[in-house]
């Protein structure tokens, strides 16, 4: 994007083509909507205006709609097991970092036990992370995900060891 001097018919002192954090001028030519923003000049504390414009075929309400998927996961689930393995699911595309199979990581997490608000899962086969973060890191998106969760807990302590024999 091309910066031109603009001179500013209410404030003269507006004519730099170096973009400050306090001061940018910008005028756009040949497009028929603008914006007047009102910025504070902290080195002289007075208002001045600028001119920013906007294409108007990007102006237009972009976000009328709402992904399906982003909307399932803003609300709050019920804790059944079958929405514990969703979620699951859901962090494992989510994470996919713990969990990438393309590399050799061939970390699988999966349900082990659920009573009333206390969940067990299991973990098996190698993960980037060791497996106290990846238990952790689980157990905070399960607990956002269905609040009534009020623990996540390993089955089996053994399965927290990161040496190879476990893989």
């Amino acid at each position: 994007m091309k910066i031109k001097p603009v001179l500013h018919h209410n404030h003269p002192q507006i004519t730099s083509t170096t973009p400050t954090p306090t001061l940018l001028p910008i005028t756009c030519h040949h497009i028929t909507k603008t914006q007047t923003l009102k910025t504070l000049n902290h080195n002289h504390t007075q208002s001045q205006r600028l001119r920013i414009c906007t294409n108007p075929t990007t102006t237009r309400k972009r976000f009328s709609t709402i992904s399906a998927a982003t909307f399932q996961a803003s609300q709050p689930l019920d804790l059944t097991e079958d929405n514990i393995r969703q979620v699951l699911a859901d962090a494992r595309i989510e994470f996919g970092q713990l969990f990438d199979t393309s590399v050799g990581m061939t970390g699988q997490v999966e349900l082990a036990e659920l009573d009333g608000p206390y969940v067990k899962i299991s973990l098996k086969g190698r993960f980037w992370h060791e497996r106290s973060v990846v238990l952790a890191r689980l157990a905070n998106y399960l607990k956002q995900r269905i609040p009534e969760i009020l623990e996540v807990d390993i089955e089996d302590e053994k399965q927290l060891d990161d040496s190879p024999e476990n893989f």
